[in-house]
């Protein structure tokens, strides 16, 4: 008898589900390649699409901001990712942030070469998520 009420007891379990995952799923999810190389001497990369640092020495560091809008007409939630070789040398001066309607913030991302040794390229990406507030 009691295996008659399981059917019926899954279809709202689904759509509470269901509904926790629409309400939690980014409104929209930017990718940026990030990338620098660990070098000798210092240089400058300013490739506008990218977060590239250019050429930086042993234990130095670099840095770029990035201007981060709200385009959407309601409050959003901001939650910066990086992933890849670069993620354990970058720093994000703000991260988890709301922005109201068209509303924008400066955040930093800063590369330390602390710990590396190699000369290459290292690289990775950061995922910019907007997210409902």
């Amino acid at each position: 008898m009691g295996n008659k009420f399981l059917p019926l007891l899954a279809i709202p379990v689904i759509i509470i589900i269901y509904f926790i995952i629409i309400s939690s799923a980014p409104l929209d999810r930017r990718t940026i390649p990030v990338s620098f190389l660990l070098g000798e001497k210092t240089g400058f990369d300013l490739t506008p699409d990218e977060l590239t640092f250019g050429k930086i020495e042993i234990n130095q560091g670099a840095s770029r901001d990035m201007t981060i809008s709200n385009e959407f007409n309601k409050p959003i939630i901001i939650t910066i990712e990086s992933s890849g070789e670069i993620s354990k040398n970058l720093i994000v001066s703000e991260n988890n942030f709301r922005l109201n309607p068209q509303e924008s913030k400066k955040i930093t991302f800063s590369i330390f070469t602390k710990g590396l040794t190699e000369f290459r390229e290292y690289s990775g990406e950061v995922n910019i998520l907007s997210k409902k507030a």
